[in-house]
């Protein structure tokens, strides 16, 4: 019997017992041996695709999960008409494997960017990171900042969260305000995400705000992440601040940062200051 009439559609919705068998064997093995194709001869991932397509159809879960991140490893735009309907499975693993494939893609269409908003409302945790990071990872000038600012105001403390990392990892300018406001939310970790959000935005509206937060968050984590970010605003003024932080805070993290980036906005030495790509808490909740 050939490949292809193993494959065959017909045979992807009626496989028989021996296929169940074999299936998940060479969906392991796609996985597994996935890595090779980049390098190979183009023909081979031509080959490959159109079997983990069918994959994605499988009633196994592991085999829909393994083929929708097989083919976010291979990265073939073709595949992602497919992966658009496996951001919808009923498994939140393949819909997390769905999610993070479209961030391993150079770029996708604005139907794959409304799922991925729309995963962020997902119930599961994981899927709502994956899409977050394929939201932020793509190179596509398709970011919808002013959809995922609404999600800032929702009730869900966890869609709200997801919101602030998606700014954070797009870093728009746009959504200063929103962010300043979700700087004051009831859950820290929100928080520390718009914090950490409105330092990477570039926007220097956001400075009254991180200080604001850096001298009155009552977690040391948010006043860490606004020591934190401080650090990368250029310019003298913030010194005296960050001077009264480093001699009065009671958390020995926020004054570290504190001084790191005294020392930083001042343009002092910080040769024996540790490096600052090893944060001593941030910057970022736990993601």
């Amino acid at each position: 019997m050939s490949i292809d009439s193993v494959f065959s559609p017909f045979a992807a919705t009626s496989i028989g017992r021996t296929h169940r068998i074999f299936l998940p064997v060479l969906a392991g093995w796609l996985v597994l041996s996935v890595g090779c194709y980049q390098g190979s001869s183009p023909s081979t991932p031509q080959t490959t695709v159109p079997i983990l397509i069918i994959l994605l159809s499988d009633q196994d879960i592991s085999v829909r999960r393994t083929a929708a991140d097989s083919l976010g490893k291979i990265g073939d735009l073709s595949a992602e008409p497919f992966l658009l309907r496996a951001l919808h499975d009923s498994d939140g693993t393949v819909r997390e494997a769905a999610a993070r494939s479209f961030g391993r893609l150079p770029a996708f269409g604005q139907e794959a960017g409304t799922a991925l908003m729309g995963l962020l409302r997902d119930s599961d945790v994981s899927v709502r990171r994956a899409a977050a990071q394929a939201l932020g990872a793509s190179e596509s000038s398709l970011k919808p900042p002013s959809s995922v600012v609404s999600l800032l105001t929702s009730p869900d403390s966890t869609v709200r969260q997801t919101a602030a990392h998606v700014l954070l990892l797009v870093k728009t300018p746009e959504a200063a305000a929103s962010l300043a406001t979700a700087a004051t939310d009831a859950d820290p970790a929100i928080r520390q995400w718009a914090v950490a959000a409105l330092g990477e935005s570039g926007d220097q509206r956001a400075i009254p705000m991180l200080i604001d937060r850096l001298l009155h968050d009552p977690m040391a984590s948010v006043r860490v992440e606004a020591a934190y970010r401080l650090g990368f605003v250029e310019g003298d003024s913030l010194a005296q601040t960050l001077d009264r932080v480093v001699h009065g805070e009671p958390s020995l993290d926020v004054r570290r940062w504190a001084e790191q980036s005294r020392r930083a906005v001042t343009k002092g030495s910080d040769s024996d200051s540790e490096p600052r790509s090893v944060p001593l808490t941030g910057p970022g909740p736990s993601r």
